[in-house]
């Protein structure tokens, strides 16, 4: 079970980074619509996954990817004078599939009660 300090953390972690993309990143793969839909964080607090949604296809997703994977450093460096702890996690950038995964589900479900 997640403690209360992890998941504060997370909330702390997912609103700072979309303010950060939101302000102070000028890639231009990152001026997109990018939501930050959630951020796990490990149980030793070193570790970080933050997913995130973008709208658009396929072509977009990968240069937002690109555009996060050259970003990552600076936005834990911003992350860092914003965050009051020994350490600041590592981040690691993932797409968040759940909602067309979801999707993919319910449309199975449909067909096999149609069947």
């Amino acid at each position: 079970m997640k403690g209360h300090r992890d998941r504060r953390l997370a909330d702390f972690i997912q609103e700072e980074v979309s303010q950060i993309i939101r302000e102070e990143l000028s890639d231009p793969a990152l001026q997109r619509f990018i939501t930050i839909s959630q951020v796990e964080v490990s149980p030793d607090l070193k570790k970080a996954n933050v997913y995130y949604q973008v709208h658009g296809d396929e072509e977009v997703e990968e240069a937002v990817a690109r555009g996060f994977k050259r970003a990552r450093s600076y936005i834990r460096h911003l992350l860092a004078q914003r965050l009051h702890t020994k350490f600041v996690p590592e981040l690691e950038f993932l797409p968040d599939k759940r909602e067309a995964e979801a999707e993919r589900l319910e449309a199975l479900f449909a067909r096999i009660r149609h069947e």
